[in-house]
C-alpha cells in the first residue's frame, strides 16, 4: 500500500524538521518548502495528497498560496491545512476564510498537526506520484504571474460587487436604482432586455426593463417567456396576487449598437434564487445570442445574485410603501395617502391660480348586496368597481377607495363641468357591468356628488371634500344612480 505524500511549508528551518520528521515516523512521504512560492512550484508539479503551511511566511504567505491553489482546477481538491500560533483580529479572520479545510490557530503541537493531517486525509486513497511534468520548470515569475491572475479576478470581482452595494443605496427609487443596475449589468453581460422576478410570499411581481424601444410583439414574447420561466420554476404565489410591470429606460444605443440584431430575443442568462428548495425570485438576461456565449458566466450569475439581493431590497422597501399607502382590497391609494396629495394639489392650485374638481362616488344599497350575496362577493363587487373606475381615469389623477363603498377621484387643472363627464362614464359603466356573483346576476348602480376648487375663493382642502360629500349625499336623497354638482 502507497504512503500518503504531503507537502511541509514552513519559513522555519527548525519547525520544519521537527514536523518532517514527526509526520515521517507516521508513515507519510513529505516534501518541503520554506516559502509560498516554492510550496505552489512543488503542488503544481507533484500534485501531493496534503499541503500543510505556515501562515507566516515571506514573499507569499500561507493564505495567499491556499487561495491560489482552490482557485486552480487542478490543485483545488487538495486538503489544505494552515498552522500559526500568532494570527489575531483581521489577519485570523483573512486566514479563516482562505479556503483551507483545517485552520490551526493556536496553542498548535505536533499531535494537533498529526490529528488534523488524519482528519483530512480519512477515507481518501494515497495518490501515485505524477509522470514529471511542464510544471516542474515554472520559474518564480510564472508562479507570481498566475497568483497575480487569480488575485487581479479576485479584486475585480470585489470591486464590482462593490459597485452594486454603492448602486443599492438608492433603494428609495426603484426604478433609478434599475435603470443603473441594468448599465451596470450590461457592461459586464451585454443583454437587451433584463427581467426580475420578485415575491414577499403574498405579492409576486414580473419586473421587465427595457433599455431600448422595442415593439409589441417583443415585448409580448418576453412576457411569454417569463411565465413559462417562472412557472418552471415554480415560483409560489396564488393568480390574484400577481402583478407585473415594465419600465422602459429610454437609453441610448452606443454607435457600434445601431446596426439591429436579427433572431428573436431568448434568454441567455437566468438566476434561480433559492430559499432552501424554495425558488423565492429570478434574473433573466434576454439577448439574440444562445445561453451558451454568454461570456465568462460563472461571473455573470455572481454578479446576477448580488444584483438581486440590492434590487430585492429596493423593490421590498417599495412594497412597505404601497402597504402604506394602498388600500389592500382595491389596489386603490387609501384615504391617508389620498389626503396627502390632496393638500399638495390644493397649495399648486392657490399658487398658480388653478382649478380641479372632486368626485365622490357611493355604491348604492351595498349593505343589501353583502346580506344577500355575501361578504365575499361584496369585496369582489369593491374590487371590479375598482377596475372599471381604474380603465377610464388619467394617469395624473388620484384616485382613492374613501372607506367602505366610498370611492373619490381628484382631478387636477379640471372644471366640474368637465369632470362630469367622466363621472357620467363610469355611471354608465358601472350600470352596465354585470358582477360575479351566484344567481340571480348581480347589478350594481353608483351616485356621484361633484365640485371644484375655485382659486379665488378662501375654501380650505377639507371643505372642498365637505361639498362633493353633501352633493353626494344630495344624489342619495333623490333616488340614487345620478349626479349632483355644487
Amino acid at each position: 500500500m502507497s504512503e500518503h505524500r504531503l507537502l511541509l511549508a514552513d519559513d522555519s528551518e527548525t519547525v520544519r524538521d521537527m514536523l518532517a520528521f514527526v509526520l515521517t515516523e507516521s508513515g507519510f512521504a513529505v516534501e518541503t518548502a520554506a516559502d509560498g512560492i516554492e510550496a505552489l512550484r512543488i503542488a503544481f508539479c507533484s500534485h501531493p495528497d496534503l499541503i500543510l503551511m505556515n501562515i507566516r511566511m515571506p514573499g507569499m504567505n500561507g493564505a495567499q498560496a491556499c487561495r491560489v491553489l482552490k482557485a486552480d482546477p487542478a490543485t483545488s481538491d487538495i486538503p489544505v491545512v494552515l498552522v500559526s500560533t500568532q494570527e489575531i483580529g483581521k489577519a485570523r479572520f483573512h486566514a479563516a476564510r482562505s479556503g483551507a479545510d483545517r485552520l490551526l490557530l493556536k496553542d498548535v503541537g505536533p499531535e494537533s498537526v498529526l490529528q488534523a493531517v488524519f482528519d483530512c486525509l480519512e477515507g481518501r486513497p494515497a495518490g501515485a506520484a505524477p509522470a514529471p511534468s511542464p510544471s516542474a520548470e515554472m520559474t518564480d515569475t510564472d508562479i507570481l504571474s498566475r497568483a497575480n491572475h487569480y488575485f487581479d479576478a479576485k479584486l475585480f470581482e470585489a470591486t464590482l460587487f462593490n459597485e452594486v452595494g454603492r448602486v443599492g443605496q438608492d433603494v428609495d427609487d426603484f426604478e433609478m436604482m434599475l435603470r443603473m443596475m441594468g448599465r451596470l449589468i450590461r457592461e459586464i453581460a451585454p443583454h437587451e432586455v433584463m427581467a426580475a422576478v420578485f415575491t414577499d410570499t403574498v405579492t409576486l411581481e414580473t419586473v421587465i426593463a427595457y433599455p431600448y424601444a422595442v415593439d409589441d410583439e417583443t415585448r409580448a414574447g418576453i412576457r411569454s417567456w417569463m411565465e413559462r420561466i417562472r412557472d418552471d420554476a415554480r415560483v409560489p404565489c396564488s393568480p390574484e396576487s400577481m402583478m407585473s410591470s415594465e419600465f422602459p429606460l429610454n437609453e441610448r444605443r452606443d454607435e457600434e449598437d445601431e446596426a439591429p440584431s436579427e433572431g428573436p430575443l431568448r434568454p441567455a442568462t437566468r438566476v434561480l434564487i433559492r430559499s432552501g428548495e424554495m425558488v423565492k425570485g429570478m434574473v433573466v438576461l434576454f439577448s439574440r445570442e444562445s445561453e451558451d456565449s454568454a461570456g465568462d458566466k460563472g461571473l455573470t450569475e455572481a454578479l446576477l445574485r448580488q444584483a438581486f439581493t440590492v434590487m430585492e431590497n429596493a423593490w421590498l422597501y417599495r412594497q412597505i410603501i404601497r402597504m402604506s399607502t394602498t388600500d389592500g382590497l382595491t389596489g386603490l391609494i387609501n384615504v391617508r395617502a389620498f389626503r396627502e396629495s390632496h393638500k399638495r394639489e390644493h397649495s399648486r392650485a392657490i399658487r398658480h391660480r388653478l382649478r380641479y374638481s372632486i368626485i365622490m362616488m357611493d355604491i348604492d344599497h351595498f349593505k343589501k348586496i353583502n346580506d344577500v350575496y355575501g361578504h365575499p362577493v361584496g369585496d369582489a363587487v369593491l374590487r371590479e368597481l375598482a377596475a372599471i373606475i381604474k380603465e377610464s381615469y388619467r394617469t395624473t389623477d388620484y384616485l382613492a377607495r374613501y372607506g367602505g363603498e366610498e370611492f373619490i377621484i381628484l382631478l387636477p387643472e379640471t372644471l366640474k363641468r368637465e369632470a362630469q363627464i367622466v363621472a357620467d362614464r363610469f355611471r354608465q359603466a358601472v350600470e352596465r357591468k354585470v358582477f360575479a356573483a351566484p344567481s340571480p346576476s348581480l347589478h350594481a348602480t353608483i351616485s356621484l356628488g361633484i365640485t371644484d376648487f375655485d382659486p379665488e375663493s378662501p375654501m380650505t382642502d377639507k371643505e372642498v371634500i365637505a361639498i362633493a360629500d353633501e352633493a353626494l349625499y344630495t344624489s342619495k336623497r333623490e333616488g340614487r344612480n345620478r349626479i349632483t354638482i355644487r
